[in-house]
């Protein structure tokens, strides 16, 4: 789930940038650009699009674990959602004046200090509530280490190696470069088998099927 979502956000960067821009960009794995001329500023809200559609997934999750009289299993797909969207990843980059919020923030109203905590406490306010059902909901014995446990280590054992060799493979190595629609062809093949990885292991999310 976190490969198939950390995927589609950076699809939702490249589908908004073509609807904004008229044509399609370019995407890898970690890098996308529009077809928007260099002095647009425009172009930005393609850079918004994605972690507005992460956060929205966060949510989501949150609300499938509130949901009144929810099934194990929709409340256990809820809390994979929210851990998905990898929220640590989002609330700490800015911190060192990273990620997608942060640069396309810089480059519309400049990098000042009212920009950086702006953004900052922004994020923190949207990630903290799902966070905090997501923890809430933890049934197991020692609940703060199993939340650490999700939050921190779990994500980037699985997605950051896979991930950052991948986008190796493509641009150092320049394996299945070639593109369609301005999508590489190495992301679209991961794409496929993600897809089909999930497809087969979603059963997993309930207890009543194993």
């Amino acid at each position: 789930m976190t490969m198939l979502y950390v995927s589609l956000h950076e699809l939702v960067h490249h589908f908004a940038g073509a609807a904004i821009c008229g044509d399609w960009g370019f995407k890898t794995f970690n890098y996308f650009e529009t077809a928007c001329s260099e002095d647009s500023r425009i172009k930005y809200l393609a850079t918004f699009a994605g972690p507005v559609f992460t956060y929205a997934v966060m949510w989501v999750g949150a609300w499938m674990l509130r949901k009144p009289q929810a099934s194990q299993y929709t409340k256990q797909l809820g809390f994979a959602l929210i851990f998905a969207q990898l929220p640590l990843q989002r609330m700490t980059s800015p911190i060192f004046r990273m990620n997608d919020e942060f640069y396309a923030s810089v480059q519309l109203w400049g990098d000042n200090s009212l920009v950086y905590w702006g953004v900052l406490v922004i994020i923190w306010l949207i990630c903290l509530p799902p966070l905090w059902i997501a923890y809430r909901n933890i049934e197991n014995r020692y609940k703060i280490l199993w939340f650490l446990f999700y939050l921190v280590l779990f994500p980037y054992l699985i997605w950051g190696p896979v991930f950052g060799v991948l986008e190796f493979l493509l641009i150092s190595r320049g394996v299945l470069d070639g593109t369609i629609i301005g999508i590489a062809n190495l992301f679209i093949l991961n794409e496929i088998v993600t897809i089909i990885g999930y497809i087969y292991t979603k059963n997993y999310f309930d207890p009543a099927l194993n």
